[in-house]
């Protein structure tokens, strides 16, 4: 298993890094009312800290959710329980039925697991469409080239009780963006310290539209869930499965 988002920077993403979370589960309630679906399971994938998961499960539906992070898991099910969680990559993955499927966050393009390849997210999606029942949702998002825009990049953001430093770099040739990232959180009268690095497989959104359709996939673009609106390089899909 992948230690990747280990328990402090699990805990700053939940307090910090939550918003599109958020904004993303209105947006797949509303797309299942108007398929007429107002019950059933939906699979969370790299469901993170339970922040979707909450809001879907408070409007009567199942939650089935997966995270390659045990500490996001940890908080999960704190946040959630009456949900079921699970700590597992979604490479692995055999889904049971369900009305729909969430990715939220760029799970896709995360190569915790070393496996993550253009065939592993063809096969992610084949899975997807076979579960979900006729109507059902796919709603995720993804990073794009230029994701890392031009040379280093850094930023910091504290709170309270913690503090990120972010440094990222795109290859633009091997279509990588890495972000090496240093938290640090308050443990009684001192600050511990912690690194991550993360690296993610840029998604050309030609391609996985593509992809998506070849399986029978009808596909909407989105530029944000809700009003929040994606930044550059990074693209919101709602595939839906005919009926």
């Amino acid at each position: 298993m992948s230690d990747a988002y280990r328990t402090d920077l699990a805990y700053i993403h939940d307090a910090g890094y939550g918003k599109f979370a958020a904004r993303a589960a209105p947006v797949l309630l509303r797309h299942l009312q108007r398929a007429g679906i107002r019950s059933g399971r939906v699979i969370d994938l790299g469901c993170g800290s339970g922040i979707l998961a909450q809001r879907v499960q408070a409007a009567g539906f199942e939650v089935l959710g997966f995270d390659i992070s045990p500490a996001m898991i940890a908080l999960c099910r704190k946040r959630v329980p009456g949900a079921r969680f699970t700590a597992a990559s979604f490479v692995d993955l055999v889904l049971p039925p369900c009305v729909a499927v969430a990715a939220i966050g760029e799970v896709l393009n995360y190569c915790f697991d070393p496996r993550n390849s253009d065939a592993a997210i063809r096969r992610i999606f084949r899975r997807v469409f076979d579960a979900l029942c006729p109507g059902g949702l796919f709603l995720f998002d993804i990073a794009e080239p230029s994701r890392g825009l031009k040379g280093l990049q850094q930023h910091c953001r504290q709170a309270i009780d913690w503090a990120v430093l972010v440094e990222k770099h795109e290859c633009r040739e091997r279509r990588l963006l890495t972000r090496r990232i240093t938290t640090f959180r308050r443990v009684g009268n001192q600050y511990r310290r912690d690194e991550e690095t993360h690296v993610q497989r840029l998604l050309r959104r030609r391609d996985v539209i593509r992809w998506l359709q070849a399986i029978g996939f009808s596909v909407q673009m989105l530029r944000g869930y809700g009003p929040l609106r994606f930044p550059v390089s990074w693209t919101g899909i709602a595939a839906r499965k005919p009926k």
